[in-house]
């Protein structure tokens, strides 16, 4: 283990002792809980509150969770509650077309998208999708249905991260990424082949949860040999009419 690795999984285990304590907790508890040096645990437990993860008590000088820690759970929690609103949307959509179904949700901070809700098709011949794992936008069908959505500022950052296409490592220049993003715009829809996954068809539509309020794309992933190309226009209609449907969904939620 490196020893930026160390301090890590160390920081880590300062913020779990903090996280599952019944009250605030003092350096001599993270050190006795964790068996580190007294120093060692005050330098730690300086790292997250300069980050934000823990607040400090001035009278007493005693930890407790602090307001970021509070923001990324509420993040989480979030996208938690979105995965589980539109997976049954999802399940639909594979039964209806026999292919995988998947949510990519928007991660503005890293100017990325993962996968949190996917539902699989029946047939034996299908990719392979790991969830929670960031994917670059700039390629394929479920990024570009997010980008083309985004602001100017948003989208010139997110070129300003691109990175190589996972397959065969190709770059855009700055015109054919705008251009992409503007087509993608105008017809409301993204098709691609063999940008994320060789030999595969994408078709994504964005997903708001409200006009304006875009969460991220709903999306089929169809092995090309398996792809007609005919049946295109069906796969958008049925994935716009699964969108529009959570976004009525999503608006009753978010009035509750």
């Amino acid at each position: 283990m490196t020893e930026t690795t160390g301090t890590v999984a160390r920081t880590l285990s300062v913020l779990r002792v903090i996280a599952e304590a019944k009250g605030t907790v003092g350096v001599k508890d993270v050190a006795d809980a964790l068996h580190l040096p007294m120093s060692t645990s005050h330098r730690l437990l300086d790292l997250l509150l300069e980050a934000g993860f823990v607040q400090k008590e001035k009278v007493k000088r005693r930890y407790g969770i602090g307001a970021e820690f509070f923001r990324l759970a509420n993040v989480v929690a979030r996208k938690a509650s979105t995965a589980s609103l539109v997976q049954p949307i999802l399940d639909e959509l594979a039964r209806e077309t026999g292919e995988t179904a998947l949510f990519a949700a928007y991660q503005p901070a890293q100017h990325g998208v993962a996968y949190v809700a996917k539902s699989d098709s029946p047939h034996s011949l299908r990719f392979r999708i790991d969830l929670f794992q960031p994917v670059s936008p700039e390629w394929g069908a479920t990024g570009l249905a997010i980008l083309a959505f985004l602001s100017e500022e948003e989208q010139a950052a997110a070129f300003a991260n691109a990175r190589p296409s996972p397959v065969g490592g190709r770059r855009l220049a700055r015109a054919a990424f705008f251009e992409r993003l503007a087509a993608v715009r105008r017809d409301g829809f993204a098709v691609t082949e063999g940008e994320k996954l060789p030999d595969s068809v994408g078709i994504a539509v964005p997903l708001e949860s409200a006009p304006g309020e875009l969460l991220g794309s709903l999306a089929l992933t169809v092995p090309k040999v398996r792809f007609v190309r005919a049946k295109t226009r069906a796969y958008v209609q049925l994935l716009r009419g699964a969108a529009a449907r959570f976004a009525g969904r999503g608006g009753e939620t978010g009035k509750g």
